[in-house]
């Protein structure tokens, strides 16, 4: 009975620490995707001209409108994700805004019966294009990320974006944008499929326009694999709202799995890794994309002080990141402290790695500079043999080497000889016929400014 009673008791522990466990995995894959998340915003300016009878709409100035999606940083170097009808020009994205603007006008005029009929025909028979007939309408995109000021306080980065390239919002609806940015915060794309039933949060901005919420984390099940027009998408369970289009779709690690597109459906995260290998985009996380996502494992696992040590690592290159600073914040009201967790012994380490290879490579170019000259002879100046000089057959230059060492200590003697002789003399008058003393004073200073030139 005892048996039984403790093992219930276990059971009963088990099941009461799981249901936290999950909650906790939720809010760990948050934390790590909304490091990532931008809020893409979109201002398009054009006319509305229908295509039948060249009835122009818009006036002298135009329409000028705008939209905004969700997106995901996907590189450090800039490059953002999002969903393609965002930024699409077509009636699926910027004309079709233009078109909404026409139709009020319209409408207000008595022009309008069955709106829905009305956009059916506008995308049908109309055309949206720029001041000058058939020309592209203007396009702005900005894409805004939350960062933290020198004081903590919550700020927005505001960048201009341009498209890299896109799939068409029929075809998979993926956009990649680049923002004149580096270092930045990133999210890891799974390049696998993740199975039917996979947990995912879609993480993004429900509400564009309120600036002080953190992204929201709708949590959900990846339900079904879809097939459109020979692209795949994900049908999910996550409730999402029109202007999370374009934000990421995660699973339990952070890791994008999908781009919110419409209709509970999201583009894979497949197509999005072709994007992005098509044009050269590696993809691939930075120093401080490591350095915080083992921070939030320490934290998770309540190392505070670790986690406080591998955040601090994160502010130091990039001091804006707000996650960074949030969980840290976190991290030390909870009681963790920098210096104790187990990072700083990593980071030690890592230093101590750098300090042994700057010294192994000072070690080498020393072992280089000092060590013995070559036996082969090479020529003069000092030129390796290799340029040309073939090194002699052994023994054939024994007796140049011979005559060289007595020439040399011929000279030596001579020398030596001239350097007593010379020490006994002492210096008197000129010698008659021989240079003046302002000549010697003369040569004298030719030979400084001789050996000053020399040294």
């Amino acid at each position: 009975m005892a048996a039984t009673a403790a093992l219930c008791g276990a059971a009963a522990l088990v099941l009461t620490i799981a249901a936290p466990a999950a909650a906790d995995r939720e809010e760990h894959a948050a934390a790590v995707a909304r490091s990532g998340i931008v809020l893409v915003t979109v201002k398009w300016h054009g006319w509305v001209r229908d295509k039948t009878t060249g009835e122009v709409f818009g006036g002298v100035d135009g329409y000028t409108v705008e939209g905004s999606c969700g997106g995901a940083v996907v590189d450090p170097d800039g490059y953002v994700a999002t969903a393609s009808h965002c930024v699409h020009t077509g009636p699926e994205g910027g004309a079709g805004l233009l078109f909404d603007a026409a139709l009020a006008d319209l409408a207000r005029v008595g022009r309008v019966g069955d709106p829905v009929k009305a956009k059916q025909a506008m995308v049908e028979h109309a055309l949206a294009e720029g001041a000058v007939r058939d020309r592209p309408v203007d396009r702005l995109i900005e894409v805004e990320r939350p960062e933290v000021d020198a004081d903590g306080n919550p700020t927005w980065d505001v960048a201009p974006a341009t498209v890299v390239d896109l799939v068409a919002p029929a075809d998979g609806d993926v956009a990649v944008l680049k923002v004149p940015r580096d270092h930045l915060p990133a999210l890891e794309v799974r390049s696998d499929e993740p199975p039917v039933g996979t947990s995912v949060l879609a993480v993004g901005y429900p509400d564009p326009d309120d600036r002080t919420r953190e992204p929201s984390a709708r949590a959900g099940r990846l339900a079904a694999h879809r097939v459109l027009r020979d692209r795949p998408f994900h049908e999910v369970t996550a409730k999402t709202t029109p202007q999370m289009d374009g934000s990421p779709v995660v699973d339990e690690q952070g890791r994008v799995v999908g781009v919110v597109s419409r209709d509970s459906l999201a583009a894979t995260s497949a197509t999005l890794v072709d994007l992005l290998r098509g044009k050269g985009i590696g993809g691939a996380l930075g120093v401080a994309d490591r350095d915080f996502r083992t921070g939030l494992d320490r934290y998770f696992a309540d190392d505070l002080d670790g986690a406080v040590d591998y955040l601090d690592a994160v502010l130091a290159i990039d001091p804006a990141h707000r996650q960074a600073s949030e969980y840290r914040r976190l991290a030390t009201e909870k009681g963790g402290a920098a210096g104790r967790g187990p990072a700083l012994p990593l980071v030690l380490s890592v230093l101590g790695w750098s300090i042994a290879a700057a010294v192994a490579a000072a070690l080498v170019l020393v072992w280089r500079q000092g060590r013995p000259p070559s036996v082969v002879d090479t020529p003069p100046l000092g030129l390796p043999v290799a340029l040309g000089v073939e090194p002699e057959p052994d023994g054939e230059g024994d007796a140049d080497q011979a005559q060289r060492r007595e020439r040399a200590l011929a000279d030596d003697e001579a020398d030596d000889q001239a350097e007593a002789h010379g020490a006994d003399v002492e210096p008197g008058s000129p010698a008659p016929g021989g240079p003046g003393a302002a000549e010697g004073d003369q040569r004298d200073d030719a030979g400084e400014r001789h050996e000053d030139h020399r040294a």
